[in-house]
């Protein structure tokens, strides 16, 4: 049975291709199963631009250093001429890295010395309303090892006697995406102070990408190129087109979602080992490429755990004789 076009058509469309709803005809283009996997897609593209825009980022705070003691006006007494400069030890167990991942904020690195022979020797003149700061400078800066370096306004250094000991303090306003590109920036800082012996501290800042929220669209993209590149190989029919309702059909199957789900299970293990736990990625535009491709590769490993899987079944329930 057949149902007649429209005169001018010149054609039959087969009974089977329409669907009654409600007194309505709806081409069997658009079924159930189709238009929800068309609205997931959709979302699923759409979410993290929208995400991206509608987010806001506080604004890091400047630089501080709470606790830092109060400074007599005036310069330092001169110190006698046998005077000895005392000197700093090093406390075990610290870290000389400040390591901001994707943080776009203000942090601080607090170093702590000891003074060699603390009971019976003192820093002169570093007691409360007196000289407690010590003369502490970044001569050189932080710089990449492609010679960029972290914008001098947003590095801050400071050096004082507390309670037996000197603190050395290091603090980076991170101020948005465009402070400093991603990488690692040495320097060393220096307290050069009369009083004590010389320090020269090699500190490391670390810098990842911030934006993680463009990073997940990258997975988006990656996993509807491997869901595509998996229809396609499904399909395999030369007839097929490269875009059709097919791609929708075969992920409302419950195949498709295996599929899809699996592929973006391990997409995601490798957003998360390469980015997200990086301490400097983004250093270089090579590294945008490297895990797109992963992420992809990554999806069809996933994807193709469920067809061996449902080939082996078929071959456990169809036994060759």
């Amino acid at each position: 049975m057949t149902i007649d076009p429209p005169p001018d058509s010149g054609a039959h469309v087969p009974a089977d291709d329409v669907r009654v709803s409600r007194g309505k005809k709806w081409p069997q283009a658009i079924t159930w199963p189709r238009a929800i996997t068309l609205l997931i897609i959709l979302a699923f593209v759409g979410l993290f631009p929208i995400w991206q825009w509608s987010s806001s980022q506080p604004k890091p705070t400047p630089c501080m250093f709470p606790g830092i003691p109060a400074q007599a006006t005036g310069t330092l007494p001169a110190l006698p001429a046998t005077y000895k400069a005392v000197k700093l030890v090093l406390i075990s167990g610290q870290t000389t890295t400040l390591e901001f991942n994707r943080a776009l904020a203000t942090k601080t690195l607090t170093i702590q010395y000891g003074i060699s022979g603390a009971s019976t020797v003192t820093i002169p003149y570093s007691g409360p309303n007196q000289f407690p700061r010590l003369q502490v400078v970044d001569p050189l800066g932080f710089i990449r090892d492609d010679q960029v370096p972290l914008p001098d306004d947003r590095v801050s250094v400071a050096s004082w006697v507390q309670n037996g000991r000197v603190l050395l303090k290091l603090c980076v306003q991170r101020s948005g995406p465009g402070f400093a590109d991603p990488g690692t920036y040495q320097g060393t800082i220096s307290i050069v102070d009369q009083r004590v012996g010389r320090v020269d501290v090699p500190i490391v800042v670390t810098l990842s990408y911030p934006n993680w929220r463009w990073i997940m669209a990258l997975l988006v993209l990656a996993v509807l190129a491997g869901a595509w590149y998996v229809w396609v190989l499904q399909a395999k029919k030369a007839a097929e087109i490269a875009i059709g309702w097919g791609f929708l059909d075969f992920y409302a199957t419950m195949l498709g979602v295996l599929s899809a789900g699996a592929g973006v299970v391990f997409a995601f293990g490798v957003y998360t080992a390469t980015y997200l736990n990086s301490l400097t990625w983004g250093s270089s535009s090579g590294e945008v490429f490297a895990l797109f491709g992963a992420m992809f590769s990554a999806f069809l490993a996933g994807a193709a755990t469920v067809h061996i899987g449902a080939k082996a079944g078929q071959a456990e329930s169809n036994p060759v004789s």
